[in-house]
Formats: structure tokens, sequence, C-alpha cells
């Protein structure tokens, strides 16, 4: 019975060494985005940074936040100008580090904001649930890919507030990771 326990320990990477910590992971991606709703379709791309901070429980789970920056982006309508957009998220995220080179993690993101330049001096506010996954084979960094959608609870545009639109995204992001444990 003991063989079976530690040769199960070791397949599900439960060992001695596993312990519990604070996870500060710096990353660096590219997110590209489908906009569609009333007077709004279009793609919205840009580079991003952002940072998860979360505590490690010794069993590979770990919980915490996790906020995303937009840098530049462009906003282009199906129909209409082009207009430099900025987007910040706020997650609270719950991940698995599986013990063999994948990690995958989900987030419920309860501060959605993309502003949009001139032409159109609008923001943008919302939520969205975003679904991750990492490659750990590389030394020290993850490579990842996420699926984000969102909803718009409201736009301001010109001085007007429209609290309920029909505005929805739909993103994908791949980025690159360094997932630091202290």
């Amino acid at each position: 019975m003991k063989k079976l326990v530690v040769a199960l320990s070791l397949i599900l990477g439960f060992s001695g060494v596993a312990k519990a910590g604070i996870l500060v992971e710096p990353y660096l991606g590219y997110e590209m985005a489908k906009v569609t709703g009333t007077n709004a379709d279009g793609k919205a791309n840009g580079a991003e940074f952002g940072v998860r901070l979360a505590y490690k429980t010794p069993v590979m789970v770990w919980v915490g936040v996790d906020g995303t920056f937009g840098l530049t982006g462009k906003y282009s309508p199906d129909s209409g100008s082009d207009a430099d957009s900025k987007h910040n998220t706020y997650y609270a995220v719950v991940g698995l580090d599986f013990p063999i080179l994948l990690r995958a993690w989900a987030g419920y993101g309860f501060s959605d904001e993309m502003k949009l330049e001139s032409p159109y001096n609008s923001k943008a506010t919302g939520k969205n649930f975003k679904l991750g996954v990492g490659f750990t084979g590389l030394p020290f960094v993850s490579l990842n890919a996420e699926y984000i959608k969102g909803t718009a609870d409201k736009i301001e545009a010109g001085g007007v507030t429209n609290n309920s639109p029909d505005l929805k995204t739909e993103s994908f992001v791949i980025s690159v990771s360094l997932p630091l444990v202290f």
C-alpha cells in the first residue's frame, strides 16, 4: 500500500517539496478582438501587459487577482474611421498547475474598460470571463493562450450614457509570462 501511495504522489506531482507561496506573474501579450453590437461591429487589437498575483497552495491550485493593461491598440470598425484604443481589465482568477508542462486558469473580469480616442471619444465598461492555458516546457517562462468573452454594461460617448448597450466582445490573447513563486 505504501508503494502505491508513493507512486501516485510522484505521478500527480504531490511530493515532499511542494510548498505554498505567493505567485507573481508578469506577462506581455497581444490581443485580437471581435466587437459586435449596434453600429459597433469591428475589430480591436493591440499589445497588452499585465500581472497576476495569487496565493499558490501546495496542491497545485492558485487563487488571486489579475490586472491587464492595454498598451496601444487599434479599433477598426467595419465602416468608419479607425481609432486608438486602451483596454484595462481586472480579474479574480483561479488556476491549476499540472505536474507536467501545462497550467490552466479561469477568470471573472469584474472591471472591464475600453476607451476609444478620436473620432469616437467614448468609453465602454462591463464585465467579462476568460479561460487560459499555458505551456510551461521552457525554462522560467510560460507560453499562454486565452479566450475572453465580454459584455458592456454601459457606454459613454459625447456626454450621453447608454446603460443597456448591445455590445459584446470575443478576444483571443497570446502571451508570454514569467511565473515566480516566493
